[in-house]
């Protein structure tokens, strides 16, 4: 359950989002690492889930050239935000396949363990990567939601892959609980740095304000994930995100406290 900002949409809709493992009643023997991989996954899934329904919420309501209230700048940030959101679950993917998904193999004795988690990814993919090019090729009055060609028809191109990918991978790290725990959780600790060492700097300016910005910690009941230093918030706040319009279209602010979605009907 999330704290809503109000009674309008907001990023828990339209795609649900993902019930944690670790807070199921289903759910037995939750020492095992494989229910804490799976519950660390559901929250980055999560993640993901609400950059996406905020992109869907707000995108309609972004005026058009031929509008009066048309504003360019408010189109580029649009386009800039959902290229960052594509490219940081690009990221996520490429971890998993190079690292976790190789460990997880390794560790099992088991090639080819993770072969489902990767065929899924190839299924929204190409939907991704034909998003990707119209955010960063086209001109910002060229934008349009709905009709041939717009956003929301590249979206719902690949959005259903997705989300049944999301929800599945849940599934198949729980299933790993056949594995001995300590060695699991070893997998996932090197997946967790690998992801660290690679363009630090640059998520700064991206990958973090996008994740702070779509973490709900009121999410059932209350989480402190992402488990990042007390002082990040304020670092990216004050200093990575200063000045950048792009993260307006973030649910929450960087501390995790949902907020109303600045492009509505109403706005």
């Amino acid at each position: 359950m999330t704290t809503k900002p109000s009674a309008a949409p907001w990023a828990d809709e339209p795609f649900k989002l993902i019930t944690l493992p670790d807070g199921r009643a289903d759910i037995t023997n939750k020492e095992h690492s494989a229910v804490y991989c799976a519950t660390q996954m559901a929250q980055v899934h999560n993640f993901m889930i609400r950059g996406l329904n905020a992109i869907i919420q707000q995108a309609p309501h972004i005026p058009t050239i031929s509008d009066p209230n048309y504003n360019e700048q408010d189109v580029k940030d649009l386009m800039k935000y959902v290229q960052i959101w594509i490219e940081g679950m690009e990221k996520h993917h490429h971890v998993e396949e190079v690292c976790i998904f190789p460990e997880i193999e390794k560790f099992a004795g088991k090639p080819g363990l993770m072969d489902s988690p990767k065929h899924q990814h190839e299924t929204f993919t190409p939907g991704l990567e034909k998003l990707l090019k119209y955010c960063k090729e086209s001109s910002p009055e060229n934008y349009r939601w709905s009709g041939q060609g717009g956003m929301e028809e590249l979206i719902n191109d690949f959005s259903d892959a997705l989300i049944t990918h999301l929800y599945a991978e849940i599934d198949i790290f729980l299933s790993l609980k056949t594995l001995e725990s300590a060695g699991l959780k070893k997998c996932w600790e090197i997946g967790e740095k690998f992801s660290q060492s690679e363009g630090f700097v640059d998520m700064l300016y991206t990958t973090f304000p996008m994740v702070l910005g779509t973490a709900d910690k009121t999410y059932e009941g209350g989480t402190p994930f992402p488990p990042v230093p007390f002082i990040m918030p304020y670092i990216v706040h004050y200093w990575f995100a200063a000045g950048n319009s792009v993260w307006r279209f973030n649910p929450c602010d960087f501390w995790g406290k949902p907020r109303p979605l600045q492009f509505t009907s109403k706005s």
